[in-house]
C-alpha cells in the first residue's frame, strides 16, 4: 500500500475529521480512506442512493416520532363537517 501526505488541510476540516474519529472510535487514517472510498463510490457499502438525503438530510428515530405525534391532528377527521 503506499502513502499520501496531505499538505495546509483547513483546520475547520481537521477539526471535523479528527470528531468524526473520536465519534467512531477509530483512527483518522481510517475515517479519511473511508470517506475517500465513499465519495468515489468504491467502498463495499456503498450504494447509490435514488433519493435527495444527502441534500436535505434525514430524522432519526426520535425525530419522526415527534413529528408523527405532533401531525396526528391532521388524521382526524370531522364528521359534522362532511356529512
Amino acid at each position: 500500500m503506499s502513502q499520501i501526505t496531505l499538505r495546509k488541510i483547513p483546520e475547520p476540516l481537521e477539526k471535523q475529521l479528527r470528531s468524526l474519529a473520536d465519534k467512531n472510535e477509530t483512527s483518522l487514517n481510517k475515517i479519511i480512506i473511508n470517506l475517500l472510498m465513499k465519495s468515489l463510490g468504491i467502498s463495499p457499502d456503498s450504494t447509490k442512493k435514488r433519493d435527495l438525503s444527502d441534500l436535505c438530510g434525514t430524522w432519526d428515530e426520535n425525530q419522526y416520532n415527534e413529528f408523527q405525534k405532533n401531525t396526528e391532528y391532521f388524521s382526524q377527521i370531522d364528521r359534522e363537517i362532511w356529512e
